[in-house]
């Protein structure tokens, strides 16, 4: 059965002040975000023995993604390779009926990369990214937070069309996220690993209550720490998802069994 672990970066400089920081490439790690991301390493090694590590292309999902994989493999864990040319981005080519509309690449983070050790060992993938500011990109004031997260609160019990002013839809924002997913579900499942996606905090609940037809008050009340990770395994009752494409959103809906919410608990999240 394939495992997916949708993890949270660790602490960056933008967390420290509280700031909406949601664009590309956004802050870096802190030097206490790279120790999280070293002991959300060391976690998953606990749990998988084999496992592809992507992530979005923000550069502190990036560097997070890069250390997790380098501390789970000197800890025993078979790290799949990722990038061009290796059967996992094959697989996940595959899986698109049409063209495909996202390649899995090499992160281009020097910071990263030099971490990641073994090029291909990390891959970044358009369309997992957080959920979009607008207007407020950066602001760290309570009436920004409080719009938000309610705005979050919003799209987890179903209204999918709202948006803030100047940011995406819930729907348009599940439908990149799970459109990319299901491509690298296919490739994890077509390879025989475990699947660790490095992406962001809010999203990461939006997607998993998704996944999993998590209660949405639940999803919205329970927060996630840097660092930290919900786990799902893919409920072999309603087969294998969809491949990717417009249908992916809908294919993806409860297809998978939430077995932890939080798991981890790297230094100081």
């Amino acid at each position: 059965m394939t495992r997916l672990y949708l993890i949270r970066h660790g602490q960056t400089t933008s967390n420290l002040v509280h700031a909406l920081d949601t664009r590309l490439p956004g802050a870096s790690l802190t030097d206490l975000g790279r120790e999280q991301a070293t002991a959300a390493g060391s976690a998953l090694a606990q749990v998988t023995r084999r496992v592809a590590v992507v992530s979005s292309l923000a550069a502190r999902a990036q560097q997070t993604a890069a250390v997790l994989a380098t501390v789970a493999r000197d800890a025993g864990t078979l790290t799949v390779p990722v990038g061009p040319g290796s059967d996992f981005a094959e697989e996940y080519g595959r899986a698109f009926p049409g063209p495909v509309p996202t390649l899995l690449r090499l992160p281009d983070d020097a910071t990263a990369q030099a971490a990641a050790g073994e090029p291909g060992t990390v891959a970044t993938v358009p369309g997992i990214t957080e959920i979009p500011a607008g207007d407020m990109e950066m602001r760290n004031d309570a009436e920004a937070h409080t719009v938000y997260h309610g705005l979050l609160g919003s799209w987890l019990h179903g209204d999918l069309d709202a948006a803030p002013p100047g940011g995406a839809t819930g729907r348009e924002v599940l439908d990149a996220y799970l459109t990319s997913l299901s491509g690298l579900v296919h490739a994890a499942v077509a390879t025989g690993t475990d699947l660790a996606v490095v992406s962001h905090g809010a999203v990461i609940r939006l997607v998993a209550q998704w996944l999993g037809d998590v209660d949405p008050a639940f999803a919205w009340r329970t927060y996630l720490p840097n660092a930290h990770r919900i786990d799902l395994d893919l409920d072999p009752a309603p087969g294998q998802p969809a491949a990717a494409g417009p249908a992916a959103p809908d294919a993806l809906r409860g297809a998978f069994r939430v077995v932890a919410w939080g798991a981890g608990d790297p230094a100081g999240a």
